[in-house]
């Protein structure tokens, strides 16, 4: 026999919002209900929908993909870069970042525990990356995360995740070289991206 929870008369007015888990986020994306957005991630229980990735986007992309690739089989590490790819960081959170180093896992998503570097290249969309996806992936202590500013020609590194937030940021103008510091076999020349 089930029972009836008592409600406290707060809970009986105040309507609250139901935050989507990552089950139920997939359950609609393999429905076909989120078809018609270009991409769509789940950040603390919100469903995203992002743009189209229009030519610059898909430029400086596809070349810090091949930088980053080329980078990591010359260090040996036992890493892989991965784009874009959903990266489950906890219950309610898979975003898609535009890249990520990570260790090599045989589960379905990428773990957060496994990202070494989450990069986000960012045409239209560089509030949302500097502000929410920052606390996002420092929350889930994703050691490093870079930005990658289209407009403004350069690359917001971030490392040190304390308490939601980087404590560790500085700008790379593109034409300069980029390590990465808490991976530091890894750099790439952004001379092309200038």
């Amino acid at each position: 026999m089930n029972v009836l929870a008592k409600l406290t008369p707060e809970q009986l007015i105040e309507p609250r919002k139901l935050p989507l888990c990552v089950e139920d986020f997939i359950v609609l994306q393999e429905s076909g209900a989120l078809d018609a957005f270009a991409k769509s991630e789940l950040i603390d229980g919100d469903i995203y929908t992002v743009n189209a990735i229009h030519r610059p986007h898909a430029a400086i992309l596809a070349d810090i993909n091949a930088d980053l690739v080329y980078a990591v089989r010359a260090s040996g590490l036992a890493l892989k870069v991965y784009t874009p790819v959903s990266t489950k960081l906890d219950e309610h959170n898979l975003p898609e970042p535009d890249l990520v180093i990570a260790t090599i896992e045989r589960e379905e998503f990428v773990s957060g525990r496994s990202v070494r570097l989450a990069v986000e290249v960012s045409a239209s969309s560089l509030a949302f990356d500097l502000g929410k996806k920052a606390q996002l992936y420092a929350r889930s202590d994703i050691p490093e995360y870079w930005v990658v500013d289209v407009t403004g020609r350069r690359i917001v590194q971030m490392t040190a995740p304390i308490d939601g937030a980087y404590s560790v940021i500085s700008e790379i103008r593109f034409g300069d070289r980029i390590t990465a510091i808490t991976i530091p076999q890894i750099a790439i020349d952004t001379t092309a991206l200038a």
